[in-house]
């Protein structure tokens, strides 16, 4: 589609009419034809063939525009009207070029030939953007379809013209919403390999706390344990070996916390284990006679659990191998960890011993052991309960944390 100017224009609309019939297609309800000096092109058809030819392309839903070997139009229907603001009368005569934006109508006349040579029917412009020329200058994208359609020996070209407007603009839009998203994609990224950046700095810290903490522990087991060692009256170091023990009990769940990749949670069953060996290492003059049976469900308790509950662990466990089995006795202390039906934690310490006197009350006394227990149950919001069946048995009842 081109066209050399306005006397190029003037010419082809000169030739037009002293060589050529136009073709109009309808005006009002009524389909006619206004015939030049020389024949028709469709004057190879009947009448009602020509009409119905005429009707086929003006029904299209489509625009449609026929050309001629010169590139000179000589039909169109209403939707090319409606597509490029032109009246029919402007448009049936004029040359192609007319509907081609400046900057593609060098190019153009190149294009035609090319099709000329090799015409037969296919999409123009395949994989480049299309764009017709509205009279009010600016550019409508359009696909075009082209069919060769040979009348009375005479090589005709009609094209279906499609307004793809709509498509582009969705196609914009919904580029511009995809630039959006991945602006977005791209803060939260952002966002998180800084929040990423923030946790693992968290973790360092709390790693270092855990690994502080546990050493601080380890020093003040240290010097009881100097203390201890000065003193001769077992009932003088009683005490601070209890003390010791306590003092250890915290210190192995630091150490667990910094051996763990979760510095919240303690993995309580690898946990208990290492306390009650370590509180038999402790007491070694009943642990001698008295085997341990560890049985605990795997279970990860927050810290805030998992501290009063090993230390009530060390308390029950220590009771059990100073009270349990007088005289040297063996036996088995069990400990043991489980849910309940109700979903509550129970953690329990029995023993085969000599259980307990006929006298016996819990609380009864001012055992500092009993104190401690009691104020960590409390601590935990759960309840304590203790028989003396075939020996001893502590049992302790608690809401698991999330």
């Amino acid at each position: 589609m081109t066209t050399s100017g306005i006397d190029d224009n003037l010419c082809a609309r000169e030739s037009l009419r002293a060589t050529r019939p136009v073709m109009s297609v309808r005006e009002g309800h009524r389909v006619t034809r206004r015939t030049a000096e020389p024949e028709s092109p469709v004057s190879d058809l009947t009448e009602l063939e020509e009409a119905q030819f005429r009707l086929a392309i003006e029904a299209a839903p489509t625009g449609m525009l026929m050309v001629d070997e010169g590139g000179l139009i000589v039909l169109v229907n209403a939707e090319v009207e409606r597509l490029f603001g032109y009246r029919r009368e402007e448009l049936v005569g004029a040359p192609l070029g007319i509907l081609v934006p400046h900057r593609s109508r060098q190019r153009h006349p190149e294009l035609r030939r090319a099709y000329a040579d090799d015409p037969q029917a296919r999409a123009m412009g395949a994989g480049r953007d299309l764009y017709g020329l509205h009279k009010d200058g600016r550019e409508v994208p359009i696909e075009i379809g082209l069919n060769p359609v040979p009348i009375g020996g005479r090589r005709f070209v009609l094209s279906s013209i499609v307004d793809i407007s709509e498509r582009k603009r969705a196609e914009r839009e919904r580029a511009e919403l995809l630039a959006e998203l991945r602006d977005i994609n791209a803060s939260l990224e952002e966002r998180v390999a800084e929040r990423t950046s923030e946790l693992a700095e968290r973790e360092i810290l709390l790693n270092e706390i855990h690994h502080r903490v546990k050493n601080n522990l380890q020093v003040i087991s240290s010097l009881i344990n100097m203390q201890v060692r000065v003193l001769e009256s077992p009932a003088a170091r009683a005490p601070l070996l209890a003390c010791q023990t306590r003092v250890e009990a915290i210190a192995l769940i630091h150490e667990k916390l910094y051996q763990s990749d979760d510095y919240a949670r303690v993995p309580f069953a690898v946990y208990s284990r290492s306390l009650a060996t370590n509180v038999f290492r402790a007491m070694s003059d009943s642990s001698a006679v008295v085997s341990l049976d560890v049985a605990m469900e795997d279970v990860a308790l927050p810290m805030d659990q998992a501290i009063p509950c090993g230390l009530i662990l060390n308390e029950l466990i220590m009771n059990a191998l100073k009270h349990g089995f007088p005289g040297g006795a063996r036996g088995t202390i069990r400990v043991g960890f489980c849910r309940s039906q109700t979903g509550q934690g129970v953690l329990s310490v029995s023993d085969d011993g000599v259980g307990f006197a006929s006298d016996f009350a819990w609380g009864a006394g001012e055992s500092l052991g009993h104190l401690v227990i009691d104020a960590l149950v409390d601590q935990l919001g759960g309840s304590f309960t203790v028989s003396g069946v075939n020996g001893a048995r502590f049992e302790l009842t608690f809401p698991l944390g999330d």
